[in-house]
């Protein structure tokens, strides 16, 4: 008697380890999924100061950019209500932004402040360069 095929027992054995498989990498996933869209923040960021840079070369001081509302950052950040300074500084925020930018003006030049809050539980991940050292610094970064 040659049969082929699975019998019910192996079967109910090799998806239960896949069910184990899955249950392992889904919260690696989540953290994955995170550090993707922190990066947003960071790349524009660099960006803020590239372009704050030259603006103060061109211009001899930098530019202040203000932010959107308060209420926008636990939700899917709206561009700055100060879009021309965005524009002028060669810069736009999507309409589907994880953050709320900011440049504040400081004593030594400038600060660049991206907000959010990627999960919706209510603590927010800020953060911040600034002109004299452009190091990107973190806070709640993955909340």
């Amino acid at each position: 008697m040659n049969r082929r095929g699975f019998t019910l027992i192996e079967l109910a054995f090799v998806l239960t380890i896949i069910t184990f498989l899955a249950a392992a990498t889904i919260p690696g996933y989540h953290l994955v999924w995170l550090r993707v869209q922190t990066s947003e923040a960071r790349s524009m960021l660099t960006a803020v100061a590239h372009a704050e840079s030259t603006w103060r070369r061109d211009h001899g001081a930098f530019l202040e950019c203000l932010p959107g509302a308060a209420e926008d950052v636990p939700k899917v950040a709206r561009p700055a209500p100060d879009r021309a300074c965005w524009k002028a500084l060669g810069l736009s925020s999507s309409e589907r932004s994880r953050y709320r930018y900011q440049v504040k003006l400081t004593r030594a030049g400038f600060e660049a402040i991206a907000e959010g809050d990627l999960d919706g539980d209510g603590v927010t991940s800020t953060f911040r360069v600034q002109s004299n050292d452009l190091v990107i610094t973190s806070e709640n970064e993955l909340e």
